[in-house]
């Protein structure tokens, strides 16, 4: 379950689909609670500059609450601290709107597409992945290629 700040219903309707669609794909149930805020890039830049020391803006943060998860997990996998009786909060992730405009122009795709794949990103990390390495990127790129697919937005959709 995702708590939203800054999409439209449209939005929130397709960031839950691309959730959905993320934890089939991994086999790994719906347990988790995430934060995902859409919003302007110097506020990107400035969460970018104060948690990771890099003064400029970004596309997509994430703030896991856990490293290293090997999914599939189940709510009885964390302590009391993490589990509330019903869900697992798993992180938090900032999206620049700004940016995923750019970027959905540059890759010849629609917003709608960019806006959801920074979304399934994130997730990702939430999730444990990474891209530190060439092997990282590219299981991280296949996985959110697929989940693009599984919700109709293939490189050209809108």
């Amino acid at each position: 379950m995702i708590e939203y700040t800054g999409l439209t219903f449209s939005e929130r309707r397709l960031i839950g689909a691309v959730e959905r669609a993320l934890y089939r794909r991994l086999g790994q149930d719906d347990i988790f609670t995430v934060d995902l805020a859409v919003t302007d890039g110097e506020t990107v830049r400035q969460f970018n500059r104060e948690n990771r020391g890099i003064d400029s803006e970004t596309d997509v943060l994430s703030f896991p609450y856990f490293d290293g998860l090997e999914l599939p997990v189940a709510a009885s996998d964390f302590s009391d601290e993490a589990f509330d009786g019903k869900r697992v909060a798993l992180g938090s992730i900032m999206i620049s709107r700004e940016r995923a405009r750019k970027q959905a122009e540059e890759y010849g795709h629609g917003f709608r597409r960019e806006l959801a794949y920074l979304a399934c990103h994130g997730l990702l990390h939430l999730l444990g992945f990474d891209h530190v390495t060439e092997q990282g990127e590219k299981e991280m790129t296949g996985i959110a290629e697929e989940v693009m697919k599984d919700v109709g937005l293939g490189r050209s959709a809108n």
